[in-house]
């Protein structure tokens, strides 16, 4: 048990320096209080300086470098203040003024959770369970001990009690962020992802910032983030973004029976280039390799209300992230039109049974080049047992062997790409890598098509409209055929063979 009267552990007890030198003296001799360790410091650490009626005071963090824990130790300042105005009153007096208008902490609350904090870092979690049991039950309306119950309980792996004290905290302050982001994340522990997935959305109302990152995991090829701006959210996996999607319209608006979160409209060219598929099979079947954060089949569905989807994604991290924070994903299933298949895409293609319309190829796991046995003949002649029509987005640069490799395995295969549309014209120079999006089969659209034409401007901003049109348009507009590809393979002195040759 901590000692109530310790010095500088509490604002009633916090040291009462009249110099420099004394505060510095102070905080050197203050030891640990975790582990006993003592540590000297040749100046003190910045820190804000505030007031509780007249005393004024700073609370100094001393991280402890033996033990890890964080101390905070507490520092009247009036009495170096009274030297430079004397109407400030010194420090015991401003102390006992505090205790007599009862404006300082309960001692027993300050008391209880600092051995709570203590009890925690030192990994003696049931006896930090007793410690803020006794708190709640002395102090009911109190939110914290609920709080510190839901943490201690989530690191005992007790996530429905984890769960049960932090709506408890909540219960007793709406506003506590970090009640809200715990909640969050238990819920997603307990694989509730779309309770997890609103109470995301309310978090993320209470922290406005401009750029939030609301979930970061491991996953099978690399760290997959959720990053959440004001008008985007964005998959990724290491540095590569696995599509961006709208947050205006919000799913809700879009689908009454969604919950909150992100639309189906997205500004990646891959995700726009998907209704190539949709103008030619609207009313179709079609099967997707490759989810990241559902942009791409997002676009179709929302689009061509006839149209259903088959989705493989092999890595369930990925899954679980998009069902969460991309609510449109989950509605799809919800209604019928969508399935997602945890499975690698060469061992789903290798037992299936069902033929599809269309397979759409996306994998992509973080890395511009994709694995290479996703570019080889065999994988190509896979495909073509499920479905007749494949599109393929291939990231690439033209002057590189990667994006001819692949159009070489769809050539072996007997499928050769019909037509690729590039993001930018193939004779305009582009350093960068880009999407080029082929399929064997030519699509012709629609001359009256218009992406989202029954999509009204006052419920998205016109210029994000106009941007998907546009690129749409582009597409279109950069069309080539394979011959012409095939040019640039001579031009650049390519000896291109597929992937595994």
């Amino acid at each position: 048990m901590l000692a109530k009267k310790s010095l500088g552990l509490s604002l009633e007890y916090a040291y009462q320096p009249s110099s420099d030198r004394e505060a510095l003296s102070s905080y050197n001799n203050h030891i640990c209080i975790a582990c006993g360790a003592k540590q000297t410091s040749d100046r003190l650490p910045e820190a804000g300086v505030l007031q509780l009626g007249s005393i004024v005071f700073k609370t100094l963090p001393k991280p402890c470098s033996y033990c890890g824990y964080k101390n905070e130790i507490f520092f009247a300042l009036n009495n170096l203040l009274h030297q430079l105005d004397p109407d400030i009153p010194r420090a015991e007096e401003a102390i006992a003024q505090a205790r007599e208008q009862a404006i300082l902490p309960d001692p027993f609350l300050e008391q209880e959770l600092l051995a709570s904090k203590v009890a925690i870092h030192q990994g003696k979690l049931e006896a930090a369970v007793e410690i803020n049991k006794n708190i709640a039950a002395r102090f009911p309306q109190l939110f914290l001990p609920f709080y510190n119950l839901g943490l201690i309980y989530g690191r005992q792996e007790r996530y429905l009690e984890s769960l049960e004290a932090y709506e408890e905290a909540l219960k007793r302050n709406s506003e506590h962020s970090e009640s809200l982001a715990s909640k969050a994340a238990t819920l997603m522990r307990l694989s509730r992802l779309q309770e997890a997935g609103t109470a995301y959305e309310q978090w993320r109302a209470m922290n406005p910032e401009e750029v939030v990152i609301m979930a970061v995991e491991e996953g099978m090829f690399g760290t997959v983030k959720v990053i959440d701006i004001p008008e985007f959210r964005t998959l990724w996996i290491d540095n590569q973004s696995q599509g961006n999607i709208c947050k205006k319209p919000p799913a809700n608006e879009c689908e009454p029976t969604c919950r909150p979160g992100p639309s189906f409209l997205s500004e990646n060219l891959f995700a726009i280039g998907f209704l190539l598929v949709g103008c030619k099979l609207p009313d179709s079947s079609g099967l997707v390799l490759g989810l990241g954060c559902g942009a791409g089949l997002l676009m179709n569905l929302a689009c061509f209300p006839q149209m259903r989807l088959t989705v493989v994604e092999i890595d369930p991290v990925v899954i679980r992230l998009c069902l969460t924070f991309f609510p449109l994903v989950q509605h799809y299933i919800d209604a019928g039109r969508l399935e997602i298949v945890e499975a690698d895409a060469g061992a789903f293609l290798s037992s299936n049974q069902k033929k599809f319309d269309f397979i759409q190829f996306d994998i992509y796991q973080g890395k511009n080049n994709f694995y290479p046995q996703y570019g080889s003949v065999e994988f190509v002649k896979l495909m073509k047992k499920s479905a007749p029509l494949l599109f393929a987005n291939i990231i690439g640069k033209l002057e590189e062997p990667h994006l001819h490799r692949v159009l070489a395995a769809f050539d072996e295969a007997g499928e050769p790409i019909d037509t690729l549309y590039p993001g930018l014209p193939i004779d305009e120079p582009n350093p960068n890598y880009g999407n080029w999006i082929g399929l064997n089969q030519k699509v012709e659209i629609p001359a009256d098509f218009i992406p989202f034409s029954d999509l009204s401007p006052d419920r998205v901003k016109p210029e994000r409209l106009k941007t998907v049109r546009s690129k749409f348009e582009a597409l279109k507009k950069n069309a080539v055929s394979r011959s012409q590809v095939l040019f640039y393979a001579d031009k650049f002195n390519f000896k291109i063979k597929p992937y595994g040759k």
